[in-house]
C-alpha cells in the first residue's frame, strides 16, 4: 500500500496541464485506489444520515465560496470538460480518501485526514501553484472530515465533483 500511495501521488503531481493525457494519468491512478485491497473495516461503515450531512455541508461550502468568488477566468462548457472534471474528482478520491486514507488511519483520523489534506493540496502544486496551497489544503481537509464523518469516500468525491463543476 505505500508504494501505490507514493506512486499514485508521484504520477498526479506529474500529470501535466489538463488534457486527455493527464485525464489518462489521473483516472489510472483512481482505478488504483479502487482496486488496491484496504484492511477490513479500514473503508469504515457508511452512515446514510451522516453521509448526507457530510454532504450537504461539502456542496455549501464550496457553493458559498464560489459565490464569494467567482471563477478568475471562464472556460468553455463542454461535455469533454464535464466528464474530465467529474472523472478527475472521484479518481482522486478513489486515490485519497479510499486507498491513502485507510492507509493512514492506523495512525488514527487526525492523521488520516491531515495526511490526505497535504498530500492532495501538493499534487496540485503543479497545476496551480503556491498561492493555491492553502486553498487546497482546506478542500483536502474538508473532503477528508467527509471520508470520516460518513463513513465512506463517496461524499467527498460528489462534493469534489461539484467543486470541480463550480470552477
Amino acid at each position: 500500500m505505500p508504494l501505490a500511495v507514493a506512486l499514485g501521488c508521484a504520477a498526479l503531481a506529474a500529470r501535466g496541464s489538463p488534457g486527455l493525457g493527464a485525464l489518462a494519468a489521473t483516472v489510472a491512478v483512481g482505478v488504483t485506489g479502487a482496486l488496491v485491497p484496504v484492511p477490513d473495516g479500514a473503508t469504515g461503515r457508511l452512515r446514510d444520515s451522516r453521509w448526507l450531512g457530510a454532504l450537504a455541508l461539502g456542496v455549501a461550502a464550496f457553493t458559498i465560496g464560489r459565490l464569494i468568488r467567482p471563477p478568475v477566468a471562464a472556460s468553455p462548457v463542454t461535455a469533454f470538460a464535464v466528464t474530465a472534471n467529474i472523472l478527475a474528482a472521484v479518481s482522486e478520491e478513489l486515490f485519497f480518501r479510499r486507498l491513502m486514507y485507510a492507509w493512514l488511519a492506523r495512525w488514527g483520523p487526525a492523521l488520516a485526514v491531515g495526511g490526505t489534506a497535504v498530500a492532495f493540496a501538493v499534487v496540485h502544486l503543479p497545476a496551480y501553484g503556491i498561492l493555491a496551497l492553502p486553498i487546497d489544503v482546506a478542500a483536502g481537509a474538508l473532503f477528508g472530515w467527509q471520508r470520516w464523518a460518513s463513513g465512506g469516500w463517496s461524499a467527498s468525491a460528489v462534493t469534489h465533483a461539484v467543486a470541480n463543476l463550480l470552477q
